[in-house]
């Protein structure tokens, strides 16, 4: 009976392929398997390795000024913010969309001046992806290495940039096309294959070396927030030792440090030279304020910054009578001849005469 069962539902299931006519067959692939073949296109390529793409019948290469873009007739958006509101300090970097006639390209724009700038105005765009259906009537809109366009498919692609420096086939099934720049890699073109669509992103080799956007009052918020966060930390640190600053260097440990708050008076100014420390001084005669603890107790603040350019220069002025208020981290001694030994603090904040001085940089606001 079982036999007759599944010999009869064979059956219907041929009868009905053959009275709806419907014969299976292999798909093709999505796209061409030719990229671009315009040589007025083509001939305008370097192929060198440079992020370069042709736009719209226009040759440009990565990093460009937004500008160029926006004169071109493109169109500038970002999700979170009004672009026109957005003051970009040097150093920052934004996502945003660019569109024009129904097209639209998502970019990374960066400040890499010295100035704050606009986005449209000074930013320059160091990251822009394009993607577009295999079967887009128009496919030479968007032309870059090696002539590849959005319209191949995915075979045709891969054959066309294999033979690249730095061609790899990733985990993903996409391609990318990697640069060392130092000790890492960077991924200056990437191709997504998808079953009917092509994404293309192309890529400065410097975009890592930038950070994202945030509206000034947001970064002062978060500012704020750390320097709330120091305070108590610090305080909060101090409270065993308030009373007994040498508890502090009797329970030293190399490369332990405590958080230290103290309240109190500026005696002046001294350099010395550090007997036993937590850690590397920046430099070996260091500038010192000598104050005096609400308490009492004597404690040294070190009087030293490190420089970008890795130079040490002092980090505030400070006058004999100053009354202060000092945040840091004591992991640092001084012993003097006669064996006294004074807890030296590196200050991250200090209160001067009323006045908020915020030293750690990690604090601060770009």
């Amino acid at each position: 009976m079982k036999k007759q069962w599944i010999t009869l539902l064979t059956g219907c299931v041929l009868a009905g392929s053959m009275l709806t006519g419907y014969v299976s067959k292999p798909q093709a692939a999505a796209g061409s398997d030719k990229g671009c073949t315009d040589e007025a296109i083509l001939s305008q390529l370097k192929n060198d390795g440079t992020p370069e793409f042709i736009l719209d019948g226009t040759h440009y290469t990565l990093p460009l000024e937004t500008s160029r873009l926006i004169q071109a007739g493109w169109s500038l958006e970002t999700e979170e913010y009004d672009v026109d509101e957005v003051s970009l300090q040097p150093g920052d970097r934004i996502y945003g969309e660019l569109s024009k006639d129904g097209q639209e390209m998502d970019v990374a724009i960066v400040n890499d001046g010295t100035e704050p700038c606009k986005p449209a105005g000074g930013g320059t765009v160091v990251e822009l992806e394009y993607s577009a259906d295999k079967n887009r009537p128009d496919p030479d809109f968007f032309v870059t290495l090696n002539g590849i366009n959005c319209a191949m498919s995915d075979t045709a692609l891969q054959k066309a940039l294999e033979g690249v420096e730095g061609y790899e086939l990733n985990s993903a099934g996409n391609i990318d096309i990697n640069r060392t720049v130092g000790d890492d890699e960077i991924a200056v073109y990437k191709v997504m294959l998808g079953d009917d669509y092509t994404a293309i992103t192309l890529a400065s080799d410097n975009i890592f070396e930038y950070k994202d956007y945030q509206p000034q009052e947001i970064k002062e918020q978060v500012s704020n927030e750390k320097i709330a966060t120091y305070k108590d930390t610090t305080t909060a640190e101090m409270e065993p030792y308030a009373q007994d600053f040498n508890a502090i260097i009797e329970g030293y440990e190399e490369n332990m440090a405590v958080g230290f708050y103290s309240e109190g008076t500026i005696w002046g100014e001294e350099v010395g030279e550090y007997k036993s420390i937590a850690g590397t001084p920046l430099a070996s005669d260091v500038s010192l304020y000598i104050a005096e603890d609400t308490t009492g107790q004597l404690y040294c603040i070190a009087n030293q910054i490190l420089n970008e350019d890795g130079t040490v220069s002092p980090a505030i002025w400070l006058e004999e009578g100053n009354q202060v208020k000092v945040w840091g981290y004591a992991s640092q001694y001084m012993e003097l001849q006669e064996g006294l030994k004074i807890v030296v603090v590196q200050p991250g904040i200090i209160e001067r005469n009323g006045e908020l001085v915020i030293l750690d940089q990690n604090l601060k606001t770009d």
